[in-house]
């Protein structure tokens, strides 16, 4: 049985973005002829940059952007996107180069709550994370929480990404349709009911398949008579539904759909090339995943105060499925079918009630209720061949528990001096292996200091019930959502902040916050175990230890005539302690970036044409790799560094690799320039367009990936055989346009 290889999907990505080579190599250090290129150095030229940046506001651990905004950022491929865009603020990173992964002040990318008007989503990526799965020209802002949360949300111990759509529009009818180099997505409000009631739909489709498939069956032609054949489709869809109603006392009511899903297959094929459809060898993998959901949310105007209650249900949903087939000559045909399905369905009700009680005094009280149904997703193996026995695991694939909080916050404002909350969420876990009790107290007071300053001062204690755990580097689909507080307590997250902000004349603003994060419970993979893995039970698979991050959040932003600008500088220290891992001590994170800068400009050239641009550094990301090999038991192997893998009678003995710790090399850093050019016009009547013209990589750097090693064989030159270490590049200068039409 094989098992689905990572670098099947990497190639696969190549295909995605059209590039003529798939992968870029290169040595990590300039002395390629060295015996050890890599030598002792734990640490990979990591340069200091001081700085100040990012967009933000005067609240603590929390930014706030508007949809517009957001499509005024340089793109991937001409495809604005909301996670891409928090990338660029301060104490975030994005884990693997190009990707869309979130990793906020320290946290994995499981420990991000995602909501769209109030639903629930857990799989927000299309294509391994190259973008999210949110169609920006229906976003009305996204309020962004990276520290202090208020008690109206949990189960994540990171961040909150709460995007709010558009209102449909009550009394007109418009919309937008844009066009790009893999996508086209289209936005349309209309009234239903003059004042009362209105739809909106935004709907987003690639066509790359489109145009992959006749390039693939030319490709396929070429190689037919050699009997090979490529097999390669992708697609995805995004759909959004919203339908809104009021009446004249303000109560609200509106119903939200959504629907999101992507389509991967890659393999190949080998057959007989005079009977085209007899096929004797076959490699091919299949993946679909995405999400779907419904909430219906009612807002109740009272003398009293506000009711608003949102019952919602959601199912997030993957499988990952492989076929290999091997045609022998006396054997017959084996197929080998290994199937993966993972989910994650959930139904529950929010009730929310905000009421006055002083001048300068309200609070919000609630409740919430969730039940879960869990689908690890443990492999399933069968087996054509009638002497071949399947291998299903005996282990349950459904865990199903419930969720029950409730929530209390008072917001006080003192002449404007004085501003704060302070707020406790209760949650009962309850599920037939374990049940918790756990509190979290929420905390933050802001007071007003002379000459447009102010300090703030949070705290805030999150649970998480379960985590999304993986081995590898970017966000797979296949990576089981695991509820981990069944069997031990669930991961809790303190988040301590201190900020400072000042406004300057000539709209400039400064903040900065220093914020310390301890997390208790994380759950990593045992060595040599994975999701996978069909010996045992998963919750057999994992250890749990604890992780601890710091840092500082520097940020400022401004306006000069046609000129904006902002920068983000973040500074921060990530790590784990895990027993079972490391031998126990602590080692630094795998997205342990020391230092994170962003800036970005845009230039209002005239009232037809902006150019915006983004630059990026961050110190490289860590990973587990082996500087030096040891000799295997009763065998003669001389001792690192000096290696000669060559044995005297020319046979190659490369030994067993060594690995001192976990995470024990940082990669290069890596920087990137992205523009964007927008040309606005008018027709006739209410039409208008914008052409985007996107530079993604400007100066085609091209940003290490990862490191691998390899021996490289001198034979008789005198220095045997020696090691060398490479840096995998994925993304080049990338260029894109867009076109799109408001009407």
């Amino acid at each position: 049985m094989k098992t689905f290889q990572f670098t099947k999907r990497m190639s696969a990505l190549a295909y995605i973005l059209l590039i003529s080579h798939p992968l870029y190599s290169r040595p990590v250090c300039d002395d390629i002829e060295s015996a050890d290129t890599l030598q002792r150095t734990k640490s990979l030229n990591e340069v200091v940059v001081n700085g100040v940046g990012g967009k933000g506001n005067n609240k603590i651990g929390h930014i706030s952007l508007s949809g517009a905004e957001i499509n005024k950022r340089p793109a991937l491929l001409g495809e604005h996107d909301v996670i891409k865009t928090l990338q660029s603020t301060s104490g975030v990173v994005s884990g693997t180069e190009g990707f869309a992964g979130l990793y906020v002040r320290g946290g994995e990318t499981d420990q991000n709550l995602y909501l769209l008007d109030g639903l629930p989503l857990l799989n927000i990526y299309h294509f391994g994370g190259l973008f999210s799965t949110f169609t920006t020209h229906s976003i009305d802002k996204v309020d962004f929480y990276k520290g202090n949360f208020p008690t109206l949300f949990s189960e994540r111990a990171s961040s909150i990404v709460d995007v709010a759509l558009k209102r449909p529009d009550y009394y007109n009818t418009s919309g937008t349709f844009s066009v790009g180099l893999i996508s086209g997505q289209v936005y349309f409000t209309t009234p239903l009911k003059k004042g009362t009631s209105a739809l909106s739909i935004a709907l987003r489709r690639t066509w790359f398949d489109v145009f992959s498939t006749p390039a693939l069956a030319i490709l396929n032609a070429t190689k037919k008579s050699a009997g090979k054949k490529t097999i390669f489709h992708y697609n995805f869809t995004d759909l959004m539904v919203k339908l809104s109603a009021t009446d004249r006392k303000r109560n609200d009511i509106s119903f939200l759909l959504f629907y999101g899903k992507d389509n991967f297959k890659l393999g190949n094929e080998h057959f007989d090339p005079k009977k085209s459809k007899s096929v004797y060898h076959r490699d091919l993998n299949k993946i679909s995943w995405g999400n779907w959901g419904i909430t219906l949310d009612y807002k109740l105007s009272l003398p009293v105060g506000n009711l608003k209650i949102q019952p919602y249900l959601s199912k997030a949903f993957a499988s990952d499925k492989e076929e290999n087939m091997d045609a022998m000559a006396n054997t017959g045909s084996l197929t080998a079918i290994t199937e993966v399905k993972p989910s994650v369905f959930q139904i529950g009700m929010k009730e929310t009630f905000n009421f006055p009680i002083l001048h300068g005094l309200e609070g919000e009280a609630g409740l919430q209720q969730t039940w879960y149904d869990y689908n690890v997703g443990n492999p399933i193996v069968k087996y054509s061949s009638i002497t071949a026995q399947p291998v299903i695991t005996p282990f349950s694939n459904h865990s199903k528990n419930g969720l029950l909080s409730g929530f209390a916050q008072f917001n006080w404002n003192i002449a404007d001096v004085v501003q704060g909350s302070a707020g406790l969420r209760a949650n009962r876990y309850l599920s037939k292996e374990l049940k918790h009790w756990n509190m979290e107290p929420r905390f933050n007071i802001t007071i007003k200091l002379p000459y447009e300053s102010n300090v703030s001062l949070g705290y805030s204690r999150v649970a998480q019930y379960a985590q999304q755990v993986s081995s590898n580097y970017i966000y797979l689909p296949s990576d089981a959502w695991l509820p981990t507080a069944s069997y031990v307590k669930p991961l809790v997250c303190d988040i301590y902040s201190l900020g400072y902000y000042k406004t300057f004349k000539e709209d400039f603003t400064l903040k900065g916050e220093l914020w310390w994060k301890e997390m208790q419970n994380i759950a990593e993979f045992k060595p040599n175990t994975s999701n996978v893995t069909i010996n045992f039970p998963w919750y057999d698979k994992l250890n749990y230890g604890k992780g601890w991050a710091y840092g500082l959040d520097l940020e400022a932003e401004g306006k000069y005539g046609r000129i904006s600008w902002g920068v983000a500088y973040g500074l921060m220290w990530n790590w784990r302690k895990i027993p079972g891992i490391n031998s126990g001590k602590k080692y630094p994170a795998k997205f342990d970036n020391r230092h994170k800068v962003d800036i970005n400009l845009g230039w209002q050239i005239n009232d037809r044409m902006e150019l915006t641009g983004n630059w990026t550094y961050m110190t490289g990301n860590r990973l587990t790799l082996a500087l030096y090999n040891i000799a295997p038991p009763d065998t003669y192997f001389p001792d690192a560094p000096f290696i000669n893998p060559l044995d005297p009678w020319g046979e190659r003995n490369d030994g067993m690799d060594y690995f001192e710790n976990r995470n024990n090399v940082r990669i290069p850093s890596f920087h990137r320039l992205n523009l964007n050019l927008s040309v606005k016009g008018h027709f006739k009547g209410k039409l208008s367009y914008q052409w985007d013209f996107g530079l993604y990589n400007a100066y085609w750097r091209l940003n290490p990936f990862t490191v691998v090693k390899n021996y490289v064989d001198s034979e008789w030159k005198g220095d045997g055989s020696y090691r060398k270490f490479h840096t995998f590049s994925l993304l080049p200068i990338l260029p894109s346009v867009s076109y799109t039409l408001n009407f």
